[in-house]
């Protein structure tokens, strides 16, 4: 019965295509919630104004809505996440663990 080392592990391809997945998924989602926050900080900074206007006839700012669709779009990336974890990563880590428990 031999164990894998982590190095034996690392250089597996099953573990390398997890990471590779991994790795790509969050520095996309990363990227994107980064972007979109700093969006908003950019037109605070630059039109305050523009965001204090009301939206159509109501009390509801436009900065209340963005602000809302930050928060609505950080629901939608977790979403993906989460999918992507399902039907990607999870299948990977499966595959891995068969690698390791195979070599014991």
């Amino acid at each position: 019965m031999t164990l894998l080392t982590v190095d034996e592990l690392k250089h597996q391809p099953e573990y390398q295509a997890l990471t590779r997945a991994r790795a790509r998924i969050t520095w996309i989602l990363s990227a994107a919630v980064i972007l979109v926050y700093f969006a908003l900080i950019l037109l605070i900074a630059f039109t305050p104004e523009s965001l204090g206007r009301p939206l159509g006839d109501g009390v509801t700012s436009i900065g209340i809505a963005l602000g809302l669709g930050v928060i609505l779009f950080c629901f939608v990336i977790t979403g993906i996440y989460v999918y992507y974890a399902n039907h990607v990563l999870e299948p990977l880590t499966r595959a891995v663990v068969q690698k390791v428990e195979h070599a014991s």
